[in-house]
């Protein structure tokens, strides 16, 4: 996988409009592009073509709502120039929010496709209609359990998916465009559904 180029973060959904959080007069317009942008190379840094190795990948494994910091975890937050919060966000709840973002990538190292929706990518991959429910009404440290088991459903199924859509769902869980997030989701989970039962000649719902 080589590192992500301009026209593939310019050809993704961001999944904001323009808008992305409580505080978002206080920061660029550009800002949805550029975490786009971070998550993309947060991939490549994360492949046998990047620069972490492979303790820090394990290191960031390891990473659950009990023990959610780790040098790791902050060493790739400043390589990314991520480590400060934004969107309203303090300190402690992004990094956290980072910290579960990390994880999972690194358990899905080298899946990472802008092109491929997280809903889309979960309907292919068998994800059950029950959890897709539960992580889309999750927050919190349930959201943080959820992602976890996820990431490793996608990495045993070597299932690619956009990231940025799970970036977006951990940052702005808390925002007035969370709805919005999860409903965007939502249409490409079940919009693949009915495809893969509309081409097995099953009945609609």
């Amino acid at each position: 996988m080589n590192e992500p180029l301009e026209t593939d973060i310019l050809d993704a959904d961001d999944g904001v409009s323009g808008v992305f959080g409580p505080e978002a007069e206080e920061t660029s317009e550009n800002r949805p592009k550029e975490f786009a942008r971070s998550i993309g190379k947060m991939a490549w840094m994360m492949t046998t073509e990047g620069q972490l190795s492979t303790g820090a990948l394990a290191e960031l494994r390891r990473i659950s709502p009990q023990q959610p910091f780790t040098p790791a975890l902050w060493h790739l937050l400043l390589d990314l120039g991520e480590a400060e919060p934004w969107g309203g966000l303090d300190q402690d709840v992004y990094e956290r929010r980072m910290a579960t973002l990390a994880m999972g990538m690194a358990f899905c190292a080298g899946l990472h496709d802008y092109q491929t929706p997280l809903g889309r990518s979960l309907a292919d991959a068998g994800w059950s209609e029950l959890r897709f429910v539960r992580l889309m009404e999750a927050r919190g440290e349930t959201l943080e359990t959820l992602i976890r088991r996820m990431a490793q459903f996608l990495a045993s199924k070597s299932q690619p998916a956009n990231w940025v859509d799970v970036g977006w769902l951990l940052i702005g869980q808390d925002w007035d465009t969370a709805e919005a997030t999860r409903l965007r989701i939502a249409r490409s989970y079940y919009g693949r559904l009915h495809a893969q039962a509309h081409a097995q000649g099953e009945p609609p719902l």
